[in-house]
């Protein structure tokens, strides 16, 4: 696990000592907002996330909910097995 972690440094630590250097060579107020910008930008990423996050959640609950209930108060499920194991067995004339 260290080597993947040894290789991701290694890619991604001369950028992140470009963005430092080239961000120092700024003003103090100019840092400042580009930080508050950056700040932003990854809070509004966040809640962006969370809120596919919890869409895909529910969604999957609701499926999952409706295969439950299918599974347990009909025979469908069990009937559409039962019908490829049928075909799987006796079409096998290929």
């Amino acid at each position: 696990m260290s080597s993947i972690l040894d290789t991701v440094e290694n890619f991604v630590g001369p950028y992140i000592s470009q963005l430092f250097t080239l961000l120092t060579g700024f003003d103090l107020w100019i840092q400042a907002l580009i930080i508050l910008a950056i700040a932003i930008f990854a809070i509004v990423g966040v809640f962006v996330f969370l809120k596919k996050f919890i869409k895909l959640f529910v969604v999957i609950a609701i499926l999952g909910g409706i295969f439950y209930v299918v599974w347990t108060q009909t025979d469908i499920i069990q009937n559409l097995i039962g019908y490829t194991q049928f075909f799987g067995t006796h079409m096998s004339i290929f």
